[in-house]
């Protein structure tokens, strides 16, 4: 990388020069903040390294320059944190302590240059990959999902949204009025677990001729009066389309949409629990298969693994909006064990764990580290037994991680190099680092 390194005079500065050539950077030192711009023209800036030494002043004055776009890392002096604190406010990608080591110094710009990238792909297209209908999925189980959902869309039939708590059954339900012709009518949203009877009736009884969609949340917890009172406005809808209820769940949904003339449409939501419960004749399964007409089965976040950096993303991009934060971004190691977690809270436990991040992480990029101190690991308390290990925790994780890689890619460096997202030569030295023991084949 070509860096420009603003330091004042100080008696680490050559070292530090030292360290950035021996690493193979091309390193231009300048000792004001108005050269940056001048030098970085000359040599093709990709990063800057800032000694705080010379103040925070300095990266306030980059910022006010047209500098915002390149990556900033910091050396710090680690009896300065209140210098360090505001850096860290204003948007760099991460802080270097005194006495500087060579190691730290390389972590640094490489986690500098990977916000750089993430921040570029972002920039770049963050409006063009928000999905309209809100549904971020690329994986196969659920790119069958939403082909259910355009499907279904367009017809007036009932439709039963099967998942465990959090894997977005109010998102699909969204998703099908979304793409349906009445997108512009009323979707009206019920919590059965705390719903008021007296506005439930109102609502199913005043929604003739208006096209209404009812979407019933935990549709198990309605109460058994609301039940029968929803059950028999169904059955008479299905009587007027000169449909049996009793025939309802041997119609297929595209026998549906020219049939069934209904003005009320109920898309309700289930945990897997619901056949049981209608089994155990708590829920009326009558009105289940007058609803269920569709019923989309949503896999949970565990059995759709490749859309667990595409959700992590959105939602960290979306705490930094709504708390007013700059815009963070995964580092790829951290983005590795997100996917490789087993989320028994689905989406909603990622999400959480995003705006935890968004506002505890200091820096631009979210590292593995940040990720290990925020999360539980199983056996995590092998990996944590030693009080304030975290070091050693991720040492231990990144251990095991590169080992499994260069398992798969059968020792082929190149391979390996690029599913981790680093240089080849810097897996070199991570793996000796670790003291990973490995042949490499011929």
């Amino acid at each position: 990388m070509n860096i420009v390194f603003l330091a004042p005079p100080s008696a680490d500065r050559a070292d530090i020069v030292g360290l950035l050539n021996d690493a193979g950077h091309v390193a231009v030192v300048v000792e004001t903040a108005a050269q940056v711009g001048t030098r970085g023209a000359q040599v093709g800036v990709d990063l800057i390294l800032l000694d705080l030494a010379s103040g925070a002043e300095s990266l306030r004055f980059l910022r006010k320059r047209g500098q915002r776009a390149l990556p900033v890392v910091c050396v710090a002096d680690r009896r300065q944190p209140e210098v360090s604190s505001e850096a860290l406010r204003l948007g760099i990608a991460d802080v270097v302590s005194r006495p500087v080591r060579g190691g730290d110094l390389t972590t640094a710009l490489s986690n500098g240059r990977e916000f750089a990238r993430l921040a570029e792909r972002g920039s770049a297209g963050a409006e063009a990959q928000e999905p309209e209908d809100g549904v971020y999925g690329a994986s196969p189980a659920m790119r069958e999902v939403l082909g259910i959902v355009r499907r279904v869309a367009q017809s007036r039939c009932g439709v039963l949204i099967v998942g465990e708590r959090g894997t977005g059954r109010e998102t699909i339900a969204r998703a099908v009025h979304f793409h349906g012709p009445r997108r512009d009518r009323p979707f009206i949203k019920f919590r059965c677990a705390e719903i008021n009877p007296a506005e439930f009736i109102d609502t199913v009884e005043g929604s003739a001729g208006h096209d209404v969609t009812l979407f019933l949340e935990d549709v198990g917890e309605l109460p058994a009066e609301l039940q029968a009172s929803l059950e028999l406005r169904l059955s008479a809808q299905a009587a007027v389309a000169g449909i049996a209820a009793t025939d309802l769940p041997a119609m297929t949904p595209a026998e549906m949409p020219d049939a069934h003339a209904a003005t009320l449409r109920v898309i309700g939501s289930a945990e897997p629990r619901i056949t049981e419960w209608v089994e155990r004749g708590l829920v009326r399964r009558t009105l289940i298969d007058l609803i269920a007409i569709v019923r989309i089965d949503l896999p949970p976040l565990r059995q759709r693994v490749e859309d667990v950096p595409l959700l992590a993303t959105h939602f960290l991009k979306d705490a930094c909006r709504r708390n007013g934060m700059e815009l963070k971004a995964f580092s790829r190691s951290a983005l590795t064990l997100l996917a490789s977690l087993p989320w028994p809270g689905n989406g909603s436990e990622l999400r959480a764990l995003a705006e935890r991040l968004a506002v505890l992480v200091p820096r631009g990029t979210v590292l593995l580290e940040d990720v290990l101190a925020s999360v539980r690991l199983d056996g995590a308390e092998a990996i944590t037994r030693e009080r304030g290990s975290l070091r050693n925790a991720r040492e231990q994780f990144e251990r095991e991680h590169v080992t499994a890689v260069l398992q798969h890619h059968k020792g082929r460096m190149g391979a390996a190099a690029r599913e981790l997202g680093i240089e080849r030569t810097n897996l070199y030295r991570k793996i000796k680092h670790l003291h990973i023991q490995w042949t490499v084949p011929d």
